[in-house]
């Protein structure tokens, strides 16, 4: 069965009443699935870091990882976020699993940019998904955190968005679907329901997909070239949301 992933994020990932009223979908959903839940959690990990007297630096939107704020990003998204998610979707009957990129090697990783030593922002080099399929064969549902290891087995801080979109090809997901801090894909300020992967790319071409939006779209591309049956992205604003995405009545679903 293929699996159906879910990447949260944003405020999403940050309300406790928006993560209650998901891992209850999500419960319900899991009874005819196999479910992977990707997050991430970068409001915490800033709010946590200036606590510590570490400003966070940014580069195009890029959080540029220093040795030192990585420990904050682990303690932040492999501890905090990821088992707070997993208790959540443990008291709803749910075999959750926390883990990171580390464990298994499930996705590897190496620092951006040749010759930044310090840099502990990497992008994903290697996906195993063997130890996925052992606990989606067991019932088991993974809370996949966005931290993973080098070559030299230093931690590394990922995109959560960038490994949401990778493991869905990989594992040629049934449908990603993606929770933005936006209700879908906007054109004159409306909600587009649905876009085939060409109509996606002429609006890039275009313009009228801009700015943050055009490298999960174009993510989203790439994904449905490897596999993915659907990628859907929208908001999510409580009880229903899932089902709606998942229904086509809620956010954009996009398709190849």
């Amino acid at each position: 069965m293929r699996p159906l992933l879910i990447k949260i994020g944003g405020r999403a990932a940050e309300r406790e009443e928006s993560l209650d009223a998901l891992a209850s979908e999500m419960a319900s959903l899991s009874r005819e699935n196999n479910l992977i839940l990707v997050h991430g959690g970068g409001a915490e990990v800033t709010a946590l870091a200036r606590k510590l007297g570490m400003e966070p630096i940014f580069k195009d939107g890029v959080r540029q990882t220093s040795a030192e704020e990585m420990d904050v990003v682990d303690m932040v998204l492999a501890g905090r976020i990821n088992k707070r998610l997993v208790r959540m979707l443990r008291v709803r009957g749910l075999n959750a699993v926390g883990l990171s990129g580390s464990d298994g090697g499930i996705f590897t990783a190496a620092a951006l940019g040749e010759g930044a030593a310090d840099t502990r922002t990497g992008d994903v080099t290697a996906i195993d998904p063997r130890l996925l399929d052992l606990l989606l064969g067991g019932g088991y549902l993974p809370v996949l955190c966005s931290t993973s290891t080098d070559a030299k087995g230093r931690g590394l801080n990922i995109n959560a968005d960038t490994v949401a979109f990778r493991l869905a090809a990989h594992l040629s997901a049934a449908a990603l679907v993606f929770f933005s801090d936006i209700p879908g894909i906007l054109c004159d300020g409306s909600v587009m329901q649905a876009l085939s992967a060409k109509e996606a790319a002429d609006l890039i071409s275009r313009g009228v997909i801009s700015g943050g939006m055009v490298p999960k779209v174009m993510a989203s591309l790439d994904a449905l070239e490897h596999g993915v049956q659907k990628v859907i992205i929208g908001e999510y604003s409580g009880a229903g949301s899932l089902a709606r995405l998942l229904e086509g009545k809620q956010g954009t679903r996009l398709w190849k």
